[in-house]
């Protein structure tokens, strides 16, 4: 297995426009087309962006243009989906919808937060959505979706996830977790990526990911209590789940990327490593071992 930092933890990258202005006529759109040959898949790259003194707000994605018809249905299902946009015959507009929701609502927060604090340190209030490509084969893309921000506090906030979709039948190769407040814990649905996401081997391949992603800057790997000791909300070191957010498929392998919290405190990031695809393949489902050949 090797380390590999995750394309969706960087940072928003592709800017569109910077305008201030509140009114949402007004806001600047660049796009850019992107042709990708190899995949056969034309994107428009879209964004907005909003800022002033009190608030930045910035919402981009990778748009697809034409291709696969079954693969462009299933990308835009995908980001619509992320985003929450009900009717994208228009998507530039419907991305200034958004930003202006955003902007109205952080500027609400600021104002009421200045009752109680008059000390911001100089940091706006903001709010970062990018959904973009990360990785494509001649049998799939990887899409990320990236969201940050920062609504006071000691520190802002992050969500980083994707999804890999087949170009064949246009279907995500994943699953999808409910929360259950009850048990604080997910469960997961419409699950086609793991034979079995609780088999003992797939559970021992992501200790050792996980003991990759914190032994990297160590001169020895760390052991099973060491690592017990750095872990929160993980009762066995033997048993840690899979994340919250399926793996994608990249170059180096499957990549296993957890949220902020998920199994550890704030101090150790998002945790992320990729598994070689010749020792994940025996776990995969018949459907997602197709993405390999």
């Amino acid at each position: 297995m090797t380390i590999a930092m995750a394309a969706a933890l960087t940072a928003c990258g592709h800017r569109a426009s910077t305008d201030s202005s509140l009114d949402a006529d007004s806001l600047s759109i660049d796009s850019t087309v992107i042709a990708n040959e190899r995949a056969l898949l034309k994107t428009d790259s879209i964004g907005v962006e909003l800022k002033d003194s009190m608030v930045e707000v910035h919402v981009s994605v990778d748009w697809p243009m034409a291709g696969n018809d079954t693969l462009v249905q299933g990308v835009r299902q995908y980001i619509t989906k992320e985003l929450d946009i009900k009717n994208y015959t228009d998507i530039k507009a419907a991305l200034k919808k958004i930003a202006q929701k955003q902007y109205n609502e952080l500027v609400t927060m600021w104002k009421e937060d200045r009752q109680y604090r008059q000390d911001d340190g100089g940091m706006l209030y903001s709010s970062y959505q990018r959904v973009f490509i990360t990785e494509e084969s001649s049998t799939y893309v990887t899409y990320s979706y990236n969201t940050e921000g920062y609504t006071g506090g000691a520190h802002g906030y992050a969500t980083s996830a994707g999804t890999t979709i087949s170009k064949t039948t246009g279907r995500k190769i994943g699953y999808e977790t409910v929360y259950n407040k009850n048990t604080d814990t997910f469960s997961i649905k419409h699950q086609n990526l793991f034979r079995n996401t609780k088999s003992a081997g797939l559970f021992q391949l992501i200790k050792e990911g996980v003991k990759d992603y914190f032994s990297e800057f160590q001169d020895t790997r760390i052991t099973d209590e060491e690592l017990a000791n750095i872990l929160q909300n993980v009762p066995d070191v033997n048993h840690i789940p899979v994340p919250q957010f399926a793996p994608t498929f990249s170059k180096e392998g499957l990549l296993f990327l957890y949220q902020q919290y998920e199994i550890g405190p704030y101090a150790v990031g998002m945790p992320n490593f990729c598994i070689s695809y010749e020792d994940v393949k025996p776990y995969l489902t018949d459907e997602a071992a197709e993405l390999l050949k």
